[in-house]
């Protein structure tokens, strides 16, 4: 099955996407749902009780690949609101084609299929990748996952949290949690807007001094400016930042 990418590249796909769904009658009606390639595989037996997991025989009944909420497409705004979520998120958009709300079953069927072969692009095109792309350690593959989840607002709360222990890290000469936190913090901000410039962030996290401290705080405080689309404190924020780096 050929899918149609109207944001993103089929020859890189991300392992998340949002995939969308016309009216079969009526071209204005948007539906859509969420679908995310495990970076691991998940053996559902393993948790759940043993008394049920013994009728989940067979690796294709517990061995789950990509998990598609909801299974039947929910009716959106429009087009443009997932347009700024696929961008805002860093998400792949996909079009599905048309939707016929009467048919469940149908409905369910289609976006299995179009989930599987998500899956199987991810699937060949992280088989291409070199080893320093794969080689993050298990747990921060996990959190990938887990940040694909999150709203804005928790993104968020976990970029304070984790430059709080990249601060501690640091501090304490603690290199491979620095290198970790490092690589979470790079993670978590693939899931954020790119006006965040977490990469600035990390920078003048390295920086010790009272004027590094007062420009991680004005950056953090930038990004909470751009979530809560807050145009005029953006701006001072900006001033801020700007009189702060230039002075002496």
């Amino acid at each position: 099955m050929d899918l149609v990418f109207d944001i993103g590249n089929n020859h890189r796909p991300k392992g998340h996407a949002l995939i969308y769904f016309r009216d079969a009658t009526n071209d204005d009606k948007i539906y859509a749902t969420y679908v995310v390639v495990f970076p691991l595989p998940l053996n559902f037996a393993k948790y759940v009780p043993p008394f049920l997991a013994s009728s989940l025989a067979g690796a294709s009944a517990t061995e789950i690949s990509c998990f598609s909420m909801p299974p039947v497409p929910e009716e959106v705004d429009n087009y443009e609101q997932l347009v700024d979520l696929a961008q805002i998120r860093s998400d792949d958009l996909i079009n599905g084609g048309k939707h016929r709300p009467s048919d469940a079953g149908q409905a369910m069927q289609t976006v299995g299929e179009l989930s599987q072969a998500y899956t199987d692009l991810w699937t060949e095109h992280s088989g291409s990748l070199t080893t320093h792309d794969i080689s993050e350690p298990e747990g921060l593959a996990v959190n990938e996952v887990m940040y694909s989840f999150y709203n804005e607002s928790d993104r968020l709360s976990e970029l304070s949290k984790l430059i709080v222990r990249l601060r501690f890290n640091i501090e304490n000469e603690d290199i491979q949690g620095q290198e970790e936190t490092e690589i979470e913090i790079n993670t978590l901000g693939r899931y954020l807007p790119e006006e965040c410039e977490v990469d600035k962030l990390l920078q003048v996290a390295h920086d010790s001094t009272s004027k590094g401290t007062r420009l991680l705080k004005l950056y953090l405080d930038r990004c909470f400016g751009i979530f809560e689309k807050d145009s005029l404190k953006i701006a001072q924020l900006d001033r801020e930042i700007n009189d702060t780096e230039t002075e002496e």
